[in-house]
């Protein structure tokens, strides 16, 4: 594979031909961005090594050229600065549409960089893009078309609310929790998710109904849901609009229904929260005094995460995805979840990691002392029936 190099510092020019030699990769260096861009337009390389130190012209503007000229050639982003700059750099090229392939310390170089060319392979070339074909766009389902808050309503009284059901798992793989998740069948069997039908509950004032409604069916499916021996079962609740005697009524009535089933975890966003700090602090304090499990779900996307840990009782955090996506991205993403753990665990909250997708984020997460594990990785939210078949006898 052909490397194009360019770094302002000429020392490195020996030390990265001696990388790519015994790999068996060509390199072109270049000392400045004027002689780099003129060599990548007539000569397209493999691969970049990027510096983000130069001189008059930065990394950042390299990257922002690449893009603008839609060169969409792997890189590797080199830096002095620390992993710090080099996370925030990685996350700008990104989303400019680049291909960031690892980003490396000069510090480390010498150690992490081999290891990181070795593993890299060139991405295919890009189909030229195809001629716009002018077609008139296809038409909606009229079923979905038509959904508003009083298709909502009717659909709601029609018992068409159903619950699925996504599964939390030990290290070893087996059932301990699932997480249910709202979903609506269409009278033509389209399965609407919660995206679709979440902010409109709440926006017309049909979240209650549609809780309601949901509970009713968790609870008829409580001799199934024995089966399966869970610790827990994990639900939702919106603070929009938020009623803390209803809703308190709502949990105690699933919480008296699933007796000697599982116990209920009740999942709250950072974000909602703090919606009306007095209410939801009170209705968490009303769950917990029910015997419910409160969890802060999608932690650290948004910016009070630890505040919203001090206001209410939470006993479960849930890592938002976005955190187990980027484990392996950089030092920094990685010594932050560990940051995150070790708070978790000096607080005695229980950890949920979601988005686990890899049997790598698997190994590492089980490693640094995750409590249960969600995600693509054992299963997509499924209907009852299908987590039954999947993991009968598993726990």
């Amino acid at each position: 594979m052909n490397l194009t190099c360019l770094d302002d510092d000429p020392r490195m020019e020996r030390t990265l031909r001696r990388f790519a030699g015994r790999l068996g990769h060509g390199l072109r260096y270049h000392a400045t961005a004027a002689a780099f861009k003129e060599d990548v337009l007539s000569h397209p390389p493999g691969l970049v090594l990027l510096d983000l130190e130069l001189g008059q012209e930065t990394g950042l503007e390299v990257v922002k050229w690449l893009a603008d000229k839609g060169i969409h050639v792997p890189l590797v982003l080199l830096s002095g600065q620390g992993d710090a700059l080099l996370d925030t750099a990685r996350r700008i090229a990104s989303a400019s549409g680049l291909s960031v392939r690892g980003a490396v310390n000069k510090a480390s170089m010498v150690r992490d960089l081999p290891p990181l060319l070795a593993r890299v392979t060139p991405l295919p070339p890009r189909a030229p893009p195809a001629k716009p074909v002018s077609r008139a766009p296809p038409a909606k389902p009229a079923s979905r078309a038509a959904l508003d808050g009083e298709r909502l309503a009717e659909h709601i009284c029609e018992g068409r609310i159903e619950p699925f059901f996504q599964p939390i798992v030990a290290c070893d793989g087996s059932l301990k929790d699932a997480e249910v998740l709202t979903r609506l069948r269409l009278p033509d069997g389209t399965v609407l998710g919660a995206p679709q039908i979440i902010p409109l509950a709440e926006s017309t004032g049909l979240i209650l109904s549609l809780t309601e409604a949901l509970f009713k069916r968790l609870l008829a499916a409580k001799a199934e849901l024995s089966e399966l021996s869970l610790a827990h079962l994990s639900v939702n609740l919106s603070v929009a609009q938020l009623d803390v005697a209803l809703t308190t009524a709502l949990v105690r009535q699933l919480l008296e229904g699933l007796a000697g089933c599982c116990e209920v975890r009740v999942e709250l966003t950072e974000s909602a929260s703090l919606a009306d700090s007095q209410s939801v602090r009170e209705l968490g304090a009303q769950l917990r005094l029910l015997g419910a499990s409160l969890a802060m779900d999608d932690f650290g996307i948004g910016y009070s995460s630890i505040r919203a840990l001090a206001e209410l009782p939470y006993d479960t955090l849930k890592i938002d995805l976005s955190f187990v996506a980027e484990l392996f991205d950089s030092n920094k993403a990685e010594r932050l979840l560990a940051a995150i753990l070790a708070m978790c665990d000096s607080l005695e909250l229980k950890v949920v990691a979601e988005g686990v997708e890899t049997e790598a984020q698997r190994r590492w997460l089980c490693g640094a002392g995750v409590d249960r594990l969600q995600g693509y990785l054992f299963g997509a939210p499924m209907p009852l029936a299908d987590l039954t078949r999947k993991f009968r006898g598993s726990g």
